[in-house]
């Protein structure tokens, strides 16, 4: 998915939309395309398989579910994302929430931690 298809995409455009990301410089708005884009391709998902992959389905009742320890696993990945990109100290911290950012607008409850000059 080129980085021109991925702002087309319906959950891209919902992030941008509620983050606002969609009134900024188009250089601003292709960086986090391009952030998104890196970590997606990083851990082999489209957007949608990205949220789905943060819900679990209930076997008595198949009812879905924001689950805690997929939110776990997704932290581990933007972990790794921001390690192996070099991104330390601020810049590690603000890269991680961008792609935070893209599953907060679409509904998956997650945070990180917070950057405290250290």
């Amino acid at each position: 998915m080129t980085v021109a298809e991925l702002k087309q995409h319906a959950r891209v455009r919902t992030w941008f939309a509620g983050a606002h990301h969609d009134e900024l410089p188009e250089t601003d708005q292709v960086r986090y395309l391009e952030a998104l884009d890196g970590f997606l391709t990083g851990v082999g998902k489209h957007p949608d398989e990205m949220v789905a992959f943060c819900y679990l389905k209930k076997r008595a009742t198949g009812e879905r579910f924001l689950s805690r320890q997929r939110r776990v696993e997704v932290n581990e990945m933007i972990d790794a994302w921001v390690q192996t990109n070099d991104w330390i100290g601020k810049d590690a911290v603000r890269m991680a929430n961008v792609i935070r950012g893209f599953l907060i607008h679409n509904g998956v409850l997650i945070q990180g931690r917070a950057w405290t000059r250290g």
